[in-house]
């Protein structure tokens, strides 16, 4: 339901021939969360109210802190998550960071798999507020695999993907579309995490597209139903030449 991601705020409406008007509007709600790694505090995260776990699973992920199977625990305590881990079988951070991030899947995929993420761009929420991202999961075949609505497109994307590894998605043959603009930080997450393909309807920086070169990762930009542009490692969408 979009209505528990707002809260309705009282606002004068002033127009240009000196009409004004006392309205209500819905604004996108934003809370603190705080994340914590083996009781110590990791970081403080402002994000929509919902899939708090989610959100810590999949950014410390893609943030490079641990992996899915390092995980031993996930307790809740408001907008606390503690999450615990197996310490001895932690990489230590810096030489995870320090790591080629190199995305091992041969996924390909059909154009009208990625025209048919155009469905699931816009949200109900953002139809109401014009202030939240989305960042979706998408299969072979076109077909929705998971989707979330967050007041930051990091966030989505960090809650998508903590989604998908709560739920024992295949991430190397899935592709992830985005709202936002893909600089090489946003390709990074992704990568981490092996997703093969990123598709935003938004154009990416150059930085996102080296990053994708090197990642061994697809990116698509500017993704409409009638066209898009592909960036990086072309390969992996299959492209069905046209008989003459």
């Amino acid at each position: 339901m979009p209505e528990r991601y707002t809260i309705p705020y009282p606002v004068r409406r002033i127009h240009s021939d000196g009409r004004t008007e006392d309205t209500k509007v819905l604004l996108a709600r934003e809370v603190p969360v705080k994340l914590f790694l083996d009781g110590k505090p990791f970081t403080t995260l402002f994000s929509s109210p919902f899939e708090l776990k989610e959100l810590a699973v999949g950014h410390l992920i893609t943030e490079g802190a641990i992996s899915y199977g390092e995980i031993a625990g996930i307790e809740m305590e408001g907008n606390e998550v503690h999450i615990l881990t197996q310490k001895e079988s932690r990489t230590p951070r810096d030489e995870a960071a320090r790591a080629q991030i190199f995305v091992d899947s041969d996924a390909v995929f059909d154009p009208e798999a990625l025209f048919a993420g155009t469905d699931h761009l816009e949200s109900e929420t953002y139809k109401l507020t014009r202030g939240t991202h989305l960042a979706a999961l998408i299969d072979r075949k076109g077909k929705l695999a998971a989707q979330i609505v967050d007041i930051g497109r990091h966030n989505a994307v960090d809650k998508v993907i903590g989604t998908a590894f709560l739920k024992g998605l295949d991430l190397s043959q899935l592709y992830m579309l985005s709202t936002g603009r893909q600089p090489a930080y946003m390709i990074t997450k992704a990568a981490r995490a092996g997703i093969p393909l990123v598709a935003t309807k938004a154009m990416p920086f150059d930085s996102g597209v080296e990053a994708a070169k090197t990642a061994n990762m697809c990116l698509v930009g500017q993704l409409r139903p009638e066209s898009m542009l592909v960036f990086a490692n072309e390969w992996r969408v299959k492209v069905h030449k046209i008989k003459s």
